[in-house]
C-alpha cells in the first residue's frame, strides 16, 4: 500500500514529518494528518501546502509567510 509520506520544506531543507498518512484535513491555519498506525494525530500549524508528488506518495509542506 503506497500512502503518504509528509515533509516540512524550511530553507533549502526537508524534514519528514510523518508517514504511512491516510487522510489530510484542513483545519483552521493548518492540517490534521491521520495515519494508519493508531498512534493519534499529527497536527501541522501555519502551513500551505508546497508540493503534492502522487507518483512518489509524497506531499511537502511550508511555513506559511
Amino acid at each position: 500500500m503506497c500512502l503518504l509520506k509528509v515533509y516540512l520544506e524550511e530553507g533549502n531543507e526537508r524534514r519528514r514529518i510523518a508517514e504511512d498518512v491516510a487522510l489530510i484535513i484542513q483545519e483552521g491555519d493548518g492540517f490534521k494528518l491521520l495515519g494508519l498506525d493508531l498512534k493519534g494525530e499529527e497536527v501541522l500549524e501555519k502551513v500551505d501546502v508546497s508540493l503534492v508528488d502522487t507518483l512518489n506518495s509524497i506531499i511537502v509542506f511550508k511555513p506559511k509567510k
